[in-house]
């Protein structure tokens, strides 16, 4: 049974979608992909909030930022977005769009325990 399918089953039973995904997290494998796409779920609450306490609709934040409402109402549910694009909703929301790079700690480590690359110069 899909994934789909799957959800829909646990509704018609009266399971909330609380407790499917609880349950759903309980498999390691699902748990992984999950937690992987934290980032992105962060992101989008992080589009929302700054909508809502801007006092923005939807469509309203589209026209500032020169799209279609369904663009907005995608992203806000999920759908990957190009730099340019959040770069665009950040200004049309009076905010800056930041992009960081950081290393996992066991990286971090390895890195500074691990051997050092040194530059030579040829002769």
């Amino acid at each position: 049974m899909s994934k789909t399918k799957a959800t829909v089953a646990a509704s018609a039973r009266g399971a909330s979608w609380r407790d499917y995904l609880k349950k759903q997290l309980e498999n390691p494998e699902f748990r992984a992909e999950y937690d992987a796409l934290e980032p992105e779920f962060a992101l989008i609450q992080q589009l929302i909030d700054i909508r809502n306490k801007r006092g923005l609709s939807q469509r309203q934040l589209a026209e500032r930022a020169g799209m279609k409402q369904p663009v907005i109402a995608r992203l806000e549910s999920g759908r990957a977005a190009g730099l340019r694009t959040l770069k665009r909703l950040a200004e049309a929301l009076d905010s800056r769009l930041e992009i960081k790079i950081v290393p996992h700690k066991a990286s971090s480590e390895r890195a500074a325990g691990g051997s050092k690359r040194t530059r030579t110069k040829r002769a």
